[in-house]
């Protein structure tokens, strides 16, 4: 399956770009999409039946794997180009989120420092929150 067939029905709000389906996880939980020329860090994506859960709401999972994503997309727009596992992710689910819905992440970076990048980011559909959330990524740097 093609990026253009995966993003179907998608439709996006005005100024947002696909990020490309690198792994089966983007391909599985996204496609997820990044806001382009704004001077703050937006993401979003549209939720779609495969994101749901037995009780018809998107999975917790789903939204855990959007905001690991916000820290990655500081990361990008810092123009850092090295490799950052998760250490910590800590999530509060708001209110629940529904097939259709285009949720909107808004990354705050809090810390970079030489080895560690801390930021925190809400979650929203329309003007609700439904996650916030906090995250530390390790920073690995190449040896040199």
């Amino acid at each position: 399956m093609d990026q253009i067939d995966y993003a179907l029905g998608d439709n996006p709000p005005a100024g947002f770009v696909m990020k490309p389906l690198v792994t089966e996880v983007d391909k599985f939980y996204g496609p997820f999409y990044y806001g382009e020329g704004s001077e703050t860090v937006v993401l979003g994506f549209r939720v779609k039946p495969r994101h749901l859960n037995s009780a018809g709401i998107c999975h917790g999972g789903v939204l855990a794997t959007f905001a690991d994503l916000q820290g990655s997309a500081l990361k990008r727009h810092a123009g850092l180009k090295i490799v950052s596992p998760t250490i910590s992710l800590s999530l509060d689910f708001l209110s629940p989120v529904q097939s259709g819905d285009w949720v909107e992440g808004y990354p705050e970076l809090l810390k970079l420092s030489g080895k560690m990048l801390f930021f925190q980011s809400v979650l929203k559909r329309g003007d609700d929150i439904v996650v916030r959330c906090n995250g530390i990524y390790k920073l690995i740097r190449d040896k040199a």
